[in-house]
């Protein structure tokens, strides 16, 4: 959460720097700008008027695009919460002429754009845009994402858009009449790029298929949300989705819809090694209290609530020192090899090794002298809660729940020797009985050197 706010301050900052000395940027950047010279020669605007071919890149619909879902690193938020964290006055304006406005956290910045995506400040690209669907405007900025829809005010329900030119991206999959018989060549011909959308599928599945698959990708952690493949998120609705065949080299998107005004379109983006991954989502003719109540009983488990068993597992030991001097203690658990990172004193639940420390679900162990320095900070947790206990490693622990530090926490903690105390913490998991997380955790076993 602190990297959230940290972004945010960057975000502000970078807008004031350029509302401040857009102009001096474009001067400090003249080595990049011999192009301007090019526009003086009669020719090239002829020439450049038949290059615009908009089949593979659609022009967008000028207008005026609100917030409606904000992306950076492992921090999503959109409805309600954008309000919350002061992001709701973010929007862009594009008109006809390609002039418009873009406005980050009331900081308003005077913008040019072109049908290829690119966003100019001072006639220089420093952002760039892809078009979703007719009314919906994906906007990169650096590492943060921004989705935008048009006529949208955040805070609201993504209704309004229903209005909008959406059910034209349902027409290509209209054309489709027998989905049924499509769906298995989908499946079965292999994506030509790993991960990415192929086939020949309509995406045309009920309404609250469509709910549930909103809700399940939004719901579980963003790092396996991004994770995930074409043919991951088609199994988990049950039909591949509609392939939109626009992939430009980086990106390509594809669409689950109801065959009228409500659509799921899915951006994925090359991952730098040739396979493709989730990069954005967004639904549109849906509210949010609909696809919020949606029941995604049916979608898979993954992540910490995937299914004890599901993967194998290794013993691995952890070593942690009871105070700054103490002796070591030994704690050996049995960690599934897929999805789980052991890292000192940790065990970090990410779908890639990399940067899994960057994780917000993993387990903390630490050992103390005593109960006093295991509740040091207990007049500090929130929302105090005291747990059934558990018997974990042949110790009977103590059991609470809290927040902390903005951060909700489970714990147990008991006495495993005299003079050392254990306290084992989860934050960002699922802890239900027969998840991989409660499998762990019951399988820890202490031994102090």
């Amino acid at each position: 959460m602190k990297r959230f706010f940290i972004l945010i301050l960057a975000l502000l900052l970078t807008v004031c720097t350029f509302a401040c000395g857009g102009a001096q940027k474009g001067t400090e950047t003249t080595p990049e700008q011999p192009a301007p010279v090019t526009e003086a020669t009669p020719d090239p605007p002829a020439e450049a008027s038949a290059v615009p071919t908009e089949e593979p890149a659609p022009t967008f619909t000028a207008g005026t695009y609100g917030i409606c879902r904000f992306q950076a690193e492992d921090v999503t938020l959109e409805d309600e919460m954008l309000v919350t964290a002061g992001l709701s006055d973010t929007s862009m304006t594009l008109n006809a002429d390609h002039s418009g406005m873009l406005i980050l956290i009331g900081q308003e910045l005077p913008i040019g754009w072109t049908d290829t995506g690119d966003v100019t400040v001072s006639d220089y690209p420093i952002y760039s845009m892809e078009r979703l669907d007719g009314e919906t405007i994906l906007f990169h900025y650096g590492e943060v994402l921004i989705t935008m829809q048009l006529n949208h005010t955040p805070g609201t329900s993504a209704e309004a858009p229903q209005e909008t030119e959406a059910p034209a991206e349902t027409e290509a999959p209209a054309e489709t009449e027998a989905p049924a018989e499509t769906e298995a060549p989908a499946q079965s011909t292999g994506a030509v790029i790993p991960g990415a959308p192929y086939g020949t599928s309509d995406g045309i599945v009920d309404r609250a298929t469509l709910g549930g698959l909103y809700r399940w990708m939004s719901e579980m952690p963003s790092a396996f949300c991004y994770a995930l493949t074409f043919d991951e998120i088609g199994a988990a609705v049950g039909k591949a989705g509609h392939d939109q065949q626009n992939n430009d080299g980086k990106y390509q998107s594809a669409t689950w819809s109801d065959g009228d005004k409500t659509i799921v379109t899915v951006t994925f983006k090359d991952q730098g090694d040739g396979t493709y991954a989730c990069n954005a989502f967004v639904i549109s003719g849906m509210s949010s209290d609909e696809y919020g109540a949606a029941d995604i009983s049916g979608f898979p488990k993954i992540a910490s609530s995937t299914p004890a068993g599901t993967n194998p597992t290794e013993s691995v030991t952890l070593e942690t020192k009871v105070g700054f001097s103490g002796p070591t203690v030994l704690v050996t658990a049995q960690i599934p090899t897929k999805n789980w990172h052991p890292q000192k004193s940790c065990i970090y639940c990410a779908p890639k090794a990399e940067k899994a420390d960057y994780s917000q679900s993993y387990f903390k162990i630490e050992c103390k002298e005593s109960l006093e320095k295991i509740d040091f900070y207990k007049d500090s947790f929130e929302n105090l809660t005291e747990l059934e206990p558990r018997t974990i490693g042949g110790i009977g622990m103590q059991g609470r729940s809290y927040k902390n530090v903005g951060m909700n926490w489970i714990e147990y903690y008991g006495e495993i020797a005299e003079g050392v105390w254990v306290s084992i913490k989860l934050t960002g998991v699922d802890l239900s009985e027969g998840t991989e997380t409660e499998a762990i955790l019951t399988s820890m076993t202490f031994a102090v050197q």
